[in-house]
């Protein structure tokens, strides 16, 4: 959600500052005041808001990561990184998938 966050309010950065320039630079044209400056000016202080709500959220989503702990998918249960399940399960898991996959008579 940060990205987007950032990535809409860099957007609409670049819109506003494109529209500035249009508008500045072809000020003696009639069609330039379909661009009215209280818009832009608007559409700016928005696209700063959105830029710092995002740059709020990436910090929060840091934070959260380095907080959060890995637990098991099934049991609940703290598992160190990188793992999906704890140890038991995983073991029965790996069991239930090696008994569908080999379905050939065990020599002995």
């Amino acid at each position: 959600m940060s990205t987007t966050l950032l990535r809409l309010g860099l957007w609409t950065l670049i819109l506003v500052l494109a529209l500035y320039v249009v508008h500045e630079a072809y000020a003696e044209e009639t069609w330039v005041e379909m661009i009215p400056m209280q818009a832009l000016q608007q559409a700016l202080v928005l696209s700063v808001l959105v830029i710092v709500a995002g740059i709020v959220a990436r910090i929060f989503d840091r934070g959260a990561s380095m907080v959060v702990k890995n637990r098991c998918r099934v049991c609940k249960t703290p598992i160190p990184k990188g793992a999906l399940y704890c140890r038991a399960h995983l073991r029965s898991i790996l069991s239930h998938e090696d008994e569908k996959t080999h379905m050939t008579r065990v020599r002995k």
